[in-house]
């Protein structure tokens, strides 16, 4: 079974703040828990900047945050992610 959220986000990497779009699927099929998505801007280079990060994580509106790292799925939409521990979308405090 899989979630799909979108929101509005800010994609942090080393320090560096992004507005983005977040496009994220958190997939709980299975016995292993993951999620993963797209991120778009209108920041040059931003797929540049991740692609070399030490750290990069999405931080969404209600403050929740999660690493990432750039690859995961080919997209067409956007700057494929992969997320690392809890989805930051969800309902956690």
């Amino acid at each position: 079974m899989s979630q799909h959220f979108e929101s509005e986000a800010v994609l942090v990497i080393d320090g560096a703040e992004f507005p983005v779009k977040a496009t994220i699927t958190v997939d709980t099929g299975g016995s292993l828990k993951e999620w993963y998505g797209t991120v778009t801007a209108d920041e040059p280079g931003l797929a540049f900047r991740l692609v070399s990060a030490d750290r990069a994580l999405l931080r969404m509106p209600n403050g929740n945050e999660g690493p990432i790292v750039p690859g995961g799925r080919d997209s067409t939409t956007g700057i494929a992610f992969q997320g690392s521990g809890p989805a930051p979308c969800s309902n956690r405090p």
